[in-house]
């Protein structure tokens, strides 16, 4: 009987831990609405960054999910010209899904900025797709939060094809997908990371 208490402990801590460091993709609108947090308390830290995101771009022709572990390709328009995922192979590519309702997601995003930034002389791209319903709210979010790389929208479709190659089963964000520079998915992160365990990980494929 001690043993089973043990265990019962065991399951809610880490139950708990897993609610710590990540959101359900499945919130109703009242939940996420609870979970939103005053923008002007985030990211101050980033200020200093030479290059932002000061909007998102929408993704668009998102490819099929025909072998695992290989990268979905998607298109979004940039600066007046389309651009490819596949543009980037060459380079490692870190593709974070986050939403602006997400408390976990918004606490490592001053993390990916400066990792961008630390990195931008490396073969590296950071790219961070908003699952938020409203592209409106991200670019909003934006203006108040400068980041240093690329912010991309798109609700739904994407992140379930990364999902699906990968073989995830967890709906949840931030989901943070490491590609190498041949194409392929080498890592899958669920639940928000610090700069140093990203840094450890990219390190390996750089």
């Amino acid at each position: 009987m001690k043993k089973l208490s043990s265990l019962v402990i065991l399951v809610s801590f880490l139950s708990a831990s897993l609610v710590f460091i990540s959101c359900s993709k499945n919130e109703t609108s009242d939940n996420k609405n609870t979970k939103k947090q005053d923008n002007q308390t985030q990211n101050t830290q980033q200020t200093n960054n030479t290059s932002t995101s000061a909007a998102s771009f929408e993704v668009k022709n998102i490819g099929s999910a025909d072998k695992k572990q290989e990268m979905v390709d998607f298109t979004w328009s940039e600066n007046g010209k389309d651009v490819k995922l596949s543009d980037f192979k060459g380079k490692v590519i870190v593709l974070n899904f986050w939403a602006t309702w997400c408390g976990p997601c918004k606490r490592e995003l001053p993390s990916l900025s400066q990792l961008s930034t630390d990195l931008k002389n490396k073969n590296f791209k950071m790219i961070g797709v908003s699952v938020d319903d409203d592209q409106a709210t991200v670019d909003n979010f934006l203006r108040s939060n400068n980041l240093s790389y690329t912010i991309l929208h798109e609700p739904n479709k994407l992140v379930a094809k990364y999902m699906e190659v990968a073989g995830v089963a967890d709906n949840v964000i931030p989901q943070t997908f490491i590609i190498d520079k041949n194409g392929k998915i080498v890592e899958s992160l669920i639940g928000s990371r610090s700069k140093e365990d990203f840094m450890t990980i990219i390190n390996k494929y750089l």
